[in-house]
């Protein structure tokens, strides 16, 4: 289709689309099209006026032809009543006559800007904008763009295409083909052969020439601006009228077809297909919820399908757009309806021919012509005759056979032609008319042959044999360098990375060299060679002027062997590229075709990808810390190669021109460079393409080959002892190390057999011979750990044996030195063969795990030899020594029993002794010599009790002997009498001391806890001393005396207790002084005698209420002091929150929970008697700890929000969806990181927390984010899909995909399971969808309702 044709006498040079016929059919006389669109008024000339949108035109039609233009205004500035009077271009009012149906006009005509309510379409604004080819800015004269495109809409909009079709003698309701019904297909004598038309489709005919606009573009009109949702496209399609369900056969002969508004919404590229919807009055094309449809929602793989009661898949001949022209289209279906026609009537037509029977008497082929003709179709050379002989007798048939349908088809002509009126429904095929030409020879124009010589010598360089040389001296160095090639394309070996790009580089660098010099060098010299002998005239070298130059034959060869070397240079290029290009395609052919997602299979060895002749590159596998990976990046492949590519092309660029040294009388300013090919061309830039495809094609089999290594990641990284301990248990048995071992040895058989050394893959040979070793290394490494570990299991097994029979070899040797030891040496001696048999048998069990190490032929090291057979000997040794050393100790016994004699007689002469000295401790009253005494009865104390020792010692030795046991009566009776001696003299030197102490020492020393608890026991120690020296009086007498002066010293407790009370500041001192009337002073030499002087026994009630009131005040200070220690040492654990820049804080429960612990003893403090002091001081804490407690609750509040909306706004959509909560986010977002950034640098919770400031911009963070997030919740509810894609993405994106194979995201992993299932369960409709949106976004208050404790 022509894109413009203008018509010659358009007035406004509009450009009209006239599509051309597509076959000989259309050839027909077709009446003009628009005829009356192209008759426009005149219009007169004015100043271009750049088109700035629509205007109104009258409030009538009528008035047009009474009305000039008024577009040109005056040539000075005058009243406009003034000029009304004169003008005679200005309408007077009586013009304009008002006509009696006015209304009926206004409404019929009305257009632009009014205030009545516009009726709401779902249709695109654009959707009626006709096609013009007009240009934007209009010229004096012409009518603008804008006007003529909403002359043409209003055109448009009058005309129905249905009552087109009608005038053109087309029913719409037929133009489908339909099923014929039974009494159609019946035949009768008055109707022998019924008609058959309409039954092929009628878009196969449908004539695209007619289109305007390709299907993009007519779908492009769906686009509003600022917009990219699509609205319907308006228009009118055939359709049914019926809209049943299921939907109605379309061939259906009771199924009536009519034109309906339709919104179009997409188009099917392989079936040429139009999804259309029916529209309803209001021309709204609306979803099943009513919702206007702005997206594609459906697809089709072909073929016109029937979605649902209001969804058709159309042709284009059965769709009339709103900004096309009706009266073309009307046309385009006229053209394909009669071409439909035309191709049933000749069906009809053949179909008959095909049909008549040969009669016998039509004239025959003749059989010498049959002959001959097989004679000369058989007498080529060289044709197999026997093998033609099937072929020859069916080929003759159908000779024969098109003969007589020949014969039929003429007398069938002959009979439709003279009988037309039988044949009604046959139409003979159109016949073009023969020609006779006029004359029987072909006229030859005069040809003037010598003027075009001479002119022909004249333009000509080819007449000089001088120019001949020069051009085939230049061909032959054009011919050689365009055979040469700018990379290295022969390989026998596969090369590194590195290599190859040297290589080329060289073979580059080699070429750029020989083009630079030599190249030119050789053709500057053979081209002044050639031309030295030519004397002056047009190839003269001496030359001087340019404008000379310019119009001399040196000049124009000069440019033909620049042409000449500009083509060889491209052809250099271009083979060289096409070499290159074409030897890394053969390299990746076998890998074009496999999948992004491929995966290798289990064979290591075969590789089904081998290039066409031998691979390029040679890589290596690498296994490390970071996984498995090549030697060389498989990104560098692509870089380089294209940078070689690239690099090739740059070589030729810098190649100088000859004019400058070949015309060397000539200046010439700069040093032009040979044209040569671009970097940008598009031959060069498919092939760059190409060539980065394969590469990166290449690349995939690559990768799916190295995951199949992840699974020996672990083996070759881990270190033996490491990998024992993950894969071994703690306590292996022989017979499992064994398995172990055999386990590891079979594991490097099948390494060694599934591992090659090497594997092709496309264009890589991949060399895997070091990590084969490597993990063959290991594992016989582990193999040998783990015999090593058996063997050391075992040596340890030996050693600890021989360690134990040393030690009861020791044991058995060591003597006795008393009858106890010798007793548990004979009970212990008992026990030994049982432990011997016990050895033995851990010696019998590691003799046979030694033949088990044998077994994999390892060598042990002497020393656990001579372990092994030392051990084996120790058990023969020990059996010996029990025997010696058994008759050693019937001697020893007798022994001891002689000296456990002698010892007894000693024990009772000390005994008597004792007695003695417990006798005359009754002889000692005198107080002053209390210490002396005291000492002396902590001594006989000291010797009673080994006394007793020793007694017992003895009954234990004589029940060893197995001899009556001693009676120990007079010992315990001795005891028993020393005991109260002892506790009145220890008492009263006890008391004497703390009496003095008490007295003289400093206050600040004295623990009044301890002091009443010494008087209390010296006390009731002395009361009861006088129970019972009842007997002596003495002694009764002194014990009496010092309980009176206890006694005596009880009363001043509390006065000592209420003085050292820890919580007497100065103020109490202060108090006690003003109550007792009386100046006491705390002094750091104040003694309880000195206080006895100032006479403060008489106000003890005083004192004891002060201190009281000291001691309640102490504790409440106290408790605070350890409520601010606590705290000094509660921080925030900030943590960095993935790549975001900012932290986020770990749950602080240690501080909530001592928060509430304060809080409340915060609170009980206010409710005590005594906080007066500290009123001030508990009010502060007790607000600092509440504002402490109401920031955390914000900062979590808001922490949590922001983890939930992070992800979220951190991906590009839902910003650009919600512009404003974006901005609200950022807003946000900035204060949070700079509270989150003071929090890292200062953590200590007690001092960041308490801060006005920090309160208000949490809660100024938190509207915010309530703000985002209920904007969110209503986007939500619209746009699910999305945002669930979005939040999968953002937030599983990192955490997940590229982490999937660490243990440390479980709950990543459980996440997306759990995902995974609710989409399913939504798809089933088993999930509540509010409360889904609950679970993504959160709760949001529905109604705000007032708090009912509010005052």
């Amino acid at each position: 289709m022509e894109p413009k044709q203008v018509h010659p006498n358009h007035p406004h040079r509009v450009a009209v689309f006239v599509p051309h016929p597509h076959n000989k059919h259309a050839k027909q006389k077709v009446p003009p099209l628009q005829s009356h669109r192209i008759k426009l008024p005149p219009v007169r000339k004015y100043p271009v006026i750049e088109q700035k949108g629509y205007y109104s035109e009258l409030i009538t039609t009528d008035a047009k032809q009474n009305v000039q233009s008024w577009t040109e205004g005056p040539e000075t500035q005058q009243s406009l009543l003034c000029q009304a009077g004169y003008e005679s271009n200005t309408p007077k009012v009586t013009t304009f006559q008002t006509p009696s149906d006015l209304h009926c006009l206004v409404e019929m005509d009305k257009h632009g800007p009014t205030i009545q309510p516009k009726q709401q379409t779902h249709f695109s604004t654009a959707g009626y904008t006709a096609k013009v080819q007009m240009p934007y800015h209009s010229w004096p004269g012409e009518c603008p763009r804008k006007i003529q495109i909403e002359r043409r809409r209003r055109e448009y909009l009058k005309l129905d295409i249905a009552q087109l079709l009608n005038e053109n003698g087309i029913d719409s309701n037929l133009l489908l083909p339909r099923h014929q019904s039974r009494e159609q297909d019946m035949t009768t004598p008055d109707n022998p052969l019924p008609p058959v038309s309409n039954y092929l489709p009628l878009e196969v005919f449908d004539n695209e020439e007619f289109d305007c606009r390709t299907p993009e573009d007519w779908l492009a009109l769906g686009y509003e601006k600022g917009s990219t949702d699509r609205k319907p496209i308006p228009g009118y399609a055939l359709l049914p009228t019926t809209e049943k369900t299921p939907p109605e056969d379309p061939k259906s002969p009771t199924l009536e077809y009519r034109w309906q508004l339709v919104g179009v919404l997409d188009y099917n590229q392989e079936g040429k297909l139009y999804l259309v919807q029916k529209s309803d009055e209001n021309a709204r094309v609306t979803n099943a919820k009513g919702t206007p449809v702005l997206k594609k929602g459906h697809t089709s793989k072909g073929g016109m399908l029937l979605l649902t009661a209001a969804l058709y898949w159309v042709p284009r001949i059965r769709l009339l757009f709103g900004a096309e022209d009706p009266r073309l289209f009307s046309q385009r279906v006229q053209f394909a309806q009669r071409s439909r026609q035309n191709t049933e009537a000749l069906l009809l037509y053949h179909l008959s021919v095909d049909c008549m029977p040969t009669w016998s008497g039509n004239p025959s082929l003749n059989t010498q012509s049959l002959v001959r003709i097989k004679e000369h179709a058989l007498s080529t050379p060289g044709l197999r005759l026997n093998l033609l002989q099937d072929c020859i007798v069916r080929l003759e048939r159908e000779i024969i056979l098109e003969y007589e349908r020949a014969i039929n088809q003429m007398i069938f002509d002959k009979v439709v032609s003279t009988k037309p009126e039988e044949f009604p429904h046959i139409t003979l095929p159109h016949k073009e008319p023969e020609r006779v030409p006029e004359k029987g020879v072909v006229s030859v124009p005069a040809y003037p042959f010598d003027k075009n010589r001479a002119a022909f010598v004249f333009h000509s360089l080819l007449t000089n044999p001088e120019v001949i040389s020069v051009l085939s001296q230049v061909r032959d160095e054009c011919n050689r360098a365009a055979a040469m090639s700018l990379f290295h394309v022969t390989f026998t070996n596969s090369l590194r990375l590195e290599e190859f790009e040297l290589t080329q580089s060289q073979t580059c660098d080699q070429v750029q060299l020989f083009l630079r010099d030599s190249w030119v060098t050789t053709l500057c010299n053979g081209i002044r060679v050639s031309l030295s002998d030519v004397g002056p005239g047009w190839l003269s070298l001496n030359v001087s002027q340019w404008d000379v130059y310019r119009m001399s034959k040196l000049c124009s060869l000069m440019a033909r062997v620049r042409y000449s070397l500009q083509d060889s240079l491209r052809f250099l290029v271009q083979d060289s590229l096409v070499s290159l290009t074409q030897l890394l395609l053969d390299a990746c052919q076998s890998v074009l075709h496999c999948p992004p997602d491929m995966t290798w299979g289990s064979d290591l060895i075969n590789s089904p990808y081998k290039p066409k002749k031998k691979p390029l590159f040679l890589v290596d596998l690498v296994l490390d810390v970071t996984g498995v990976h090549y030697s060389t990046p498989l990104e560098n492949f692509e870089t380089s190669v294209i940078s070689i590519f690239d690099k090739g092309i740059l070589s030729t660029h810098n190649v100088p021109q000859l004019d400058k040294f070949v015309i060397q009388n000539m200046f010439i300013n700069s040093t032009l460079m040979l044209e040569s090919v671009g970097l940008w061309e598009p031959a060069v830039t498919e092939l760059r393409e190409r060539v980065r495809a394969a590469l990166r094609q290449a690349a995939t089999p690559l990768r799916a080959y190295a995951l199949q290594y992840e699974t020996y990641i672990e083996l070759h990284n881990s270190d033996v002892e490491t990998f024992l301990r993950a894969h071994g248990q703690p306590e292996q048995t022989p017979l499992e190390m064994k398995k172990e071992v055999i386990q590891h040895l079979k594991e490097k058989e099948r390494l060694d057999q599934s591992l090659p050394a090497s594997v092709v893959i496309g264009p890589f040979t991949v060399s895997v011979q070091t990590v084969r070793q490597n993990l063959s290394k290991k594992r016989r490494a582990l193999a040998n750990a783990a015999l090593d570990r058996l063997a050391l299991k075992l040596r340890k097994q030996v050693n600890d044996a021989c360690e134990e029979y040393k030690s009861v070899s020791r044991k058995l040797h060591e003597k006795p030195n008393s009858i106890e030891e010798l007793t548990d040496k004979r009970e212990w001696m008992k026990q030994i063969p049982d432990q011997l048999k016990t050895h033995e048998e851990t010696l019998t069990k590691a003799m046979s795990d030694y033949e088990l190490i044998d077994e994999f032929f390892y060598s042990l090291s002497n020393e656990d030899i001579n372990g092994k057979w030392t051990a084996m000997a120790w058990p023969h040794r020990i059996r010996t020594q029990m025997e010696t050393a058994s008759a050693q100790n019937v001697e020893d016994q007798e022994g001891f029993y002689k000296i456990q004699l002698v010892d007894q007689n000693n024990f009772h002469e000390r005994l008597d002794s004792l007695q003695m000295l417990v006798a005359g401790l009754s002889a000692y009253t005198d107080v002053s010599r209390a210490h002396e005494v005291a000492n002396e009865v902590r001594r006989v104390g000291k010797q009673l009790k080994e006394a007793q020792a020793t007694a017992l010692t003895y009954n234990s030795r004589e029940r060893l002997f197995g001899i009556p046991v001693t009676n120990d009566d007079r010992l315990q009776k001795l005891v028993k009498d020393f005991q109260p001696f002892r506790n009145l003299w220890t008492t009263t030197s006890d008391w004497l001391r703390w009496h003095k102490s008490w007295h003289n020492d400093p206050l600040s020393t004295v623990d009044p806890e301890q002091l009443e608890k010494n008087v209390t026991d010296a006390f009731n120690t002395m009361d009861e001393c006088v129970k019972m020296f009842t007997d002596i009086p003495a002694c009764q007498d002194l014990a009496s005396d010092i309980r009176g002066k206890i006694a005596a010293f009880r009363p001043h407790i509390p006065l000592i207790q209420g003085l050292r009370n820890p919580g007497m500041r100065g103020r109490h001192w202060t108090l006690l002084s003003e109550r007792i009337k009386m100046n006491v002073k705390y002094e750091a030499n104040l003694t309880f005698s000195r206080c006895l002087e100032l006479g403060l026994q008489n106000h003890v009630e005083e004192i004891s209420q002060v201190a009281e009131v000291a001691g309640k005040e102490f504790a409440i200070e106290q408790d605070l002091d350890k409520m601010e220690r606590e705290w000094s040492t509660v921080a925030f654990e900030v943590l960095p929150y993935k790549e975001t820049g900012t932290y986020i804080l770990k749950s602080p429960d240690e501080a909530s929970q001592l928060l509430d612990e304060h809080i409340v003893m915060t609170q009980s403090m206010s409710l005590l008697p005594y906080k007066k002091r500290f009123e001030e001081r508990i009010s502060t804490w007790e607000s600092k700890l509440r504002m402490t407690q109401e920031v955390l609750k914000e900062w979590l509040t808001c922490q949590s929000s922001w983890l939930h909306l992070e992800p979220i706004f951190s991906s590009g959509n839902i910003p650009i969806q919600l512009p404003v909560e974006g901005k609200r986010y950022q807003t946000m977002e900035r204060t949070w990181r700079k509270v989150m950034r003071n929090a890292f640098n200062n953590r200590q919770v007690i001092d960041l927390c308490p801060n006005p400031r920090l309160l208000d911009g949490l809660k100024d963070c938190n509207k915010l984010l309530e703000l985002v997030q209920k904007s969110l919740n209503d986007y939500l509810e619209t746009e699910q899909d999305t945002v669930e894609q979005i939040i999968i993405n953002a937030f599983f994106t990192f955490s997940l995909y590229s982490n999937f194979c660490s243990p440390q995201f479980e709950m990543h992993k459980l996440m997306l399971v759990f995902l995974l299932c609710a989409l399913i369960l939504m798809n089933d409709n088993n999930i509540n969808m509010s409360e889904w949106r609950y679970l993504l976004a959160g709760g949001t208050p529905q109604q705000q309702l007032d708090n009912p404790a509010a005052s």
